[in-house]
């Protein structure tokens, strides 16, 4: 009787590890929206007298502000070029640009400086919104040519 229970006992064992054992896991995913950034205002020096110099810092009226619009709470990083000069024809015009600066809600009042004259990186609002801001001023000689200087900032956005 003692060897029936034994072997009746030892075929239940080895019944129970010769089937198969499974497993499930949870796959997800999170499927985060296009970024973007938009122009929203250029950087308005306005008129410069020869020998003078004027600077629209990055908390003011004149600034250049760009939205971007992406994930929600994601770190973003904010690559900021600025031109060396601006030009007329072929007349430079040195340009000094102001420290960048960004805010999670529009408008440059409260916003933080990134640290860098060439951005940085923050998180984005918890809507995906960021605004950047950005300044700079010019010197013009005291003979400069008379004209209509121009060029370009170009703010570019990454999100992971």
């Amino acid at each position: 009787m003692k060897k029936l229970i034994l072997v009746a006992v030892l075929l239940l064992t080895v019944s129970a590890l010769s089937f198969g054992q499974s497993a499930v896991a949870n796959v997800s995913a999170t499927v985060n929206p296009t970024i973007s950034i938009t122009r929203l205002t250029d950087l308005a020096i306005g008129n410069v007298a020869q020998g003078g110099t004027v600077t629209v810092l990055s908390t003011a009226a004149g600034a250049a502000s760009f939205q971007v619009a992406g994930a929600v709470s994601a770190l973003t990083t904010i690559a900021i070029v600025t031109p060396t000069n601006l030009t007329f024809g072929a007349i430079d015009l040195p340009f000094t640009p102001q420290m960048p600066r960004y805010n999670v809600v529009a408008g440059a009042a409260g916003s933080t400086a990134f640290g860098s004259l060439t951005g940085g990186q923050t998180s984005s609002s918890g809507v995906g919104a960021l605004f950047v801001y950005v300044g700079g001023g010019v010197t013009a000689g005291a003979s400069q040519a008379a004209g209509s200087y121009t060029g370009t900032i170009t703010a570019s956005v990454t999100q992971p």
